[in-house]
């Protein structure tokens, strides 16, 4: 899935020569704090609430506060794990994204993104979690998911995360099956370490609950 494929249509671009007042209107009815501004086809800029609320003059141009400098934007055909990525270091609530000639394309919301990458990542999907801790040196993906399919199971999803000042590694699987009891007497047959493991429906419930208080959350 590609930032392409993630625009949001409902929210406008900003022009330079708008005021302050439509801007904070429009961050307000679309619920971001964010917005693009764009001349032509190009993205000259980009503005946020707490910049635009300091000016404190609604008939005042976004040109007067717009960042034109750095601007962040993403490429049509980057991943969303990219436009996630962006999001997360630059504390946005909206990403402007241009083809590979500049032009611009759209925007992409936290909301819908995190609502695309739900979806990439299966969470909605019935099945298990488990999560396991090795030495970095010992992470064999090919490894993992031989055990796993050898239990009549497959991995929806994988995610390894570094642990802070040390050299192992966790590693997160989303598995299709919501009782995995063979898989983790494999793992522990073969010396892997299962640090936690979620079965079953209440699972289900569970990461599905907490996906719907993150989007209400978003959209206060």
């Amino acid at each position: 899935m590609h930032a392409i494929d993630l625009i949001t249509a409902d929210i406008p671009p900003l022009r330079p020569q708008d005021d302050i007042g439509r801007a904070l209107d429009w961050m307000e009815e679309f619920k971001v704090g964010h917005l693009p501004v764009v001349e032509g086809q190009r993205l000259v800029g980009i503005v946020k609430d707490l910049d635009l609320v300091d000016r404190n003059d609604a008939r005042a141009a976004v040109s007067a506060v717009m960042d034109s400098v750095e601007i962040p934007y993403a490429r049509s055909g980057q991943h969303i794990y990219e436009v996630m990525k962006l999001f997360s270091e630059r504390g946005l609530t909206v990403v402007p994204v241009l083809d590979d000639m500049g032009v611009y394309q759209g925007a992409i919301t936290e909301h819908e993104a995190l609502k695309r990458l739900a979806q990439v990542t299966n969470i909605q999907e019935p099945g298990s979690v488990v999560v396991l801790e090795m030495n970095q040196i010992d992470y064999s993906l090919h490894e993992i998911a031989r055990l796993v399919e050898a239990n009549d199971a497959k991995v929806l999803s994988v995610f390894t995360h570094v642990l802070p000042d040390s050299t192992r590694i966790e590693v997160t699987l989303k598995l299709n099956r919501e009782d995995i009891s063979d898989v983790l007497r494999s793992f522990e047959r073969y010396e892997i370490f299962v640090k936690t493991a979620y079965q079953g429906s209440k699972l289900h419930d569970d990461l599905r609950g907490r996906y719907e208080e993150l989007m209400r959350y978003i959209n206060l």
